[in-house]
């Protein structure tokens, strides 16, 4: 199973963050300023894994948290993994190459994770059916247990009616007129008058069959009469359990609200108070659903009581009905056994897996994970490849010349990533080594344990002397290699502002690790700095900001990359600090002319031309951040003494800049070159370089035309610019798109851009 999106609700400042995919290389960046909610989606994650919450995630209203994951996985696998599911849900799971689970949060602060997407509509439809089903047999019950109170109360009438006629039997003056009769109807009207003997023996003969019949229909009805009454008691219990349970979830959110305030633990197993309503909660729970699932099952029970079954043949009956109308999976079976196979969500803890200076094999060995630095030693020898048997060779001298084999490997790995030297040339060197406790140790005396340096040219040190930096990078660098050898699952990493401490250069470093890693381990890492970010590949970015930039309490919003032109300028900082420099090795250049543009995104197509074209001219391609910024760009040039020019395209704001920069800039030049370029009319920004045609074959990638030019296509539909030309980018240098792609029309511009660059000299 492989991660490929999430949706996080009701979790601190998220509302809904909306379904967010991540990046298909296995690389994913949140960036955005602090307090935007970027650390609260990592957190989201690790308890979507864990299942533990704790009250400072609650908003402030006290809606439970959701947290779905959407999972890749080879179709037909779902089936493979899930016993008999019958035949729709087997067709259903056979065709799906994905699956999404929700894990939910009650009041008591406990969770159960439900499988959600297609498979919980299904599951859901055939809940809604057999609820219909139940709806359905109920409203037959209710029909027939009023028949049988009109019936109970025809039966009592006419036996008051029989009582009557017996006392006065044998009185003369007796009136029959208007006598009640079973059935709504009355007999023709008696007149007042003495009737004989034999007519009111007919009569009460009359009556008594008429009752018999009626106690007789009763008596077929007394077995749906008592599940009748059963249903009521039922349906009274549930009500009951469900009332105290909404009293007791209130009881639970004030202790919320209480303990939020205060910032206290809501777990306080020294509260009885507490404790004993949080049983109470966790027991009617379950109550409820018992006594939900006797309800349900006796209604269907009582279908076949109607339909004439007997108790003993309708209790027979039930659990067809039962499966006709439900599988024997649910939301909450599937879930639990889907998420067995879920990758593991860890949260990387900052110095979590520090070096120790020294760690007995003993504790290595037993797992002692409460002695300093196991974890470290443990991602040690795990990249060393070593286990207890290693330590186990006779010879000392053989053993100690493999461990000095093993030293050279290590650090000659780690230099793969550390980039970084202390001084020139002075790299660090890793270094451990088996020793074994002296006579003034006591109890350890002759005991092994492993000893760990960190050795350069001038000094040998322990972990512990060396800077938070490299301490902080060799922590993260053994944690990280060592769970990519793990193969019995896979692991999502979720790492928060990684390299705080390091240099620049060394924050690059750590983007190496990631790269050398992600195809073993997905990872989403939260920044705010710029050397953490890949401006060539924006598809990895995810920017987190509030909905009301100047409010704390407003919602976290999550845009993906096809909506990063939205983001605030605060937010896509990170991105903004590295338009200057946007590729490694280029930038500002003393040995080049240096060729200022309006954009990132100018810098992307003018790139793209040059691989295109192979111009390998001493140009180097500046992009400001916007046309305002060029000024500010050009003093620098001039200030530092660089060679440069500017490029500018024939639109409005870029055309009255041309004018300043003669005025201000550049009138002191006493060469003979134009330094500041014009493209010619209809250029109005570097996408217009393309034919329409090829704009929508390889920007847009659409099979719609464009019926104007290129850039105000690009402004009226409001596409992120910057995106779709960095995109074009890297699809030219991976070779996907080749020169003969291109029209005539596109050609020629290419050219005259050549033309162009191989004027700068």
């Amino acid at each position: 199973m492989k991660l490929t999106a999430f949706r996080i609700r009701n979790f601190r400042s998220i509302v809904d963050s909306g379904w967010q995919n991540l990046s298909p290389d296995n690389i994913t960046c949140l960036i955005g300023q602090n307090e935007s909610g970027k650390t609260s989606v990592l957190e989201g994650l690790k308890d979507f894994f864990t299942g533990i919450i704790s009250e400072d995630i609650l908003r402030s209203d006290l809606s439970l948290p959701e947290v779905s994951c959407r999972f890749f996985v080879p179709q037909g696998w779902l089936l493979k993994v899930t016993e008999n599911p019958g035949p729709e849900l087997k067709e259903l799971l056979s065709g799906l190459n994905h699956v999404e689970l929700t894990r939910k949060w009650i009041a008591d602060l406990s969770s159960v994770v439900n499988v959600s997407g297609e498979i919980s509509q299904y599951l859901d439809s055939l809940e809604d059916a057999w609820k219909l089903y139940l709806g359905n047999v109920v409203i037959k019950l209710e029909e027939e247990l009023s028949f049988i109170e009109l019936l109970e109360s025809e039966i009592l009438r006419i036996t008051e009616e029989e009582k009557e006629i017996r006392s006065k039997r044998g009185s003369r003056g007796l009136s029959l007129k208007g006598l009640w009769v079973f059935g709504g109807k009355k007999k023709e009207s008696i007149p007042d008058h003495n009737l004989p003997l034999d007519v009111l023996k007919v009569r009460l003969d009359e009556i008594r069959k008429n009752k018999e019949e009626k106690v007789g229909e009763l008596a077929k009805k007394h077995a749906l009469k008592q599940a009748g009454e059963k249903w009521k008691r039922l349906k009274s219990r549930l009500a009951t359990t469900e009332d105290h349970l909404k009293y007791l979830s209130v009881r639970l959110e004030e202790r919320h609200q209480k303990m939020t305030l205060l910032m206290q633990d809501t777990n306080d197993k020294t509260d009885h108070q507490w404790q004993a309503v949080l049983s109470d909660f966790r027991k009617t729970l379950a109550e409820r659903d018992e006594s939900l699932a006797e309800l349900e099952n006796h209604i269907a029970l009582s279908g076949y009581v109607i339909t004439g079954s007997s108790e003993e043949e309708a209790e027979l009956k039930v659990s067809n009905v039962i499966q006709s109308y439900k599988s024997k999976y649910n939301s909450s079976i599937l879930g639990k056994k889907y998420f067995e196979y879920c990758p593991v969500f860890e949260l990387f803890e900052d110095f979590g897996s520090l070096l120790p200076n020294r760690i007995d094999m003993e504790d290595i060995v037993s797992g002692n994970k409460q002695v300093e630095g196991y974890k470290a030693a443990r991602n040690f020898l795990s990249l060393a490849k070593l286990d207890y048997s290693f330590f186990q060779q006779p010879s000392s001298r053989i053993l100690k010349q493999k461990i000095e084999n093993l030293n050279q490997s290590l650090t000659h790995n780690f230099h793969d990533f550390w980039q970084q030297s202390i001084g020139r040339n002075n790299k660090i060197h890793i270094q451990f080594e088996l020793e074994h406790y002296n006579a003034s140790y006591g109890q350890k005396a002759g005991k092994p344990y492993l000893e760990f340096w960190i050795k350069d040219e001038g000094e040998r040190l322990y972990p512990k002397q060396r800077s938070r930096g490299v301490r902080w990078f060799l922590s993260f660098y053994m944690e990280l290699k060592a769970s990519a050898n793990l193969k019995d699952r896979h692991l999502v990493l979720l790492v928060d502002e990684p390299g705080v401490s390091l240099h620049a250069r060394a924050q690059e470093d750590v983007l190496k690790v990631f790269e050398d890693i992600k195809d073993k381990i997905q990872i989403i890492y939260t920044t705010h700095s710029p050397h953490l970010v890949e401006i060539n590949k924006l598809h990895r970015v995810l920017a987190i900001q509030r909905d009301d930039l100047d409010s704390m309490r407003s919602n976290t919003r999550i845009l993906d990359p096809l909506k990063l032109s939205s983001a605030s300028a605060n937010t896509l900082t990170p991105l903004q600090s590295i338009m200057g420099n946007p590729m490694a090795g280029e930038g500002f250049s003393s040995r080049k002319v240096n060729l200022i543009v309006n954009d990132a995104g100018s810098f992307y197509m003018l790139s793209a031309i040059m691989i295109l074209m192979g111009f390998k001219g001493k140009v180097t391609v500046i992009p400001s951040t916007n046309v305002s910024t060029i000024p500010l760009l050009c003093n620098i040039m001039m200030g530092w003494g660089m060679d440069f020019a500017v490029l500018l395209f024939n639109n409005n704001e870029e055309n009255k800049l041309a004018g300043s920069l003669k005025e201000t800039i550049f009138n002191t030049d006493s060469s003979n070159r134009e330094l500041v370029i014009r493209m010619s009319e209809g250029f109005l920004n570097v996408e217009d370089l393309l034919s329409t045609l090829d704009f929508k074959n390889h920007i847009l990638e659409s099979r719609e035309g464009v019926t104007v030019p290129n850039s105000v296509c690009i402004r009226e539909k409001e596409l992120p610019r910057n995106f779709i030309l960095s995109r074009f980018l890297s699809g030219v240098k991976a070779g996907k798109v080749k020169i003969d792609d291109f029209d005539e029309e596109t050609n020629e511009n290419f050219r005259m851009v050549i033309d162009i660059l191989k004027g700068l000299k």
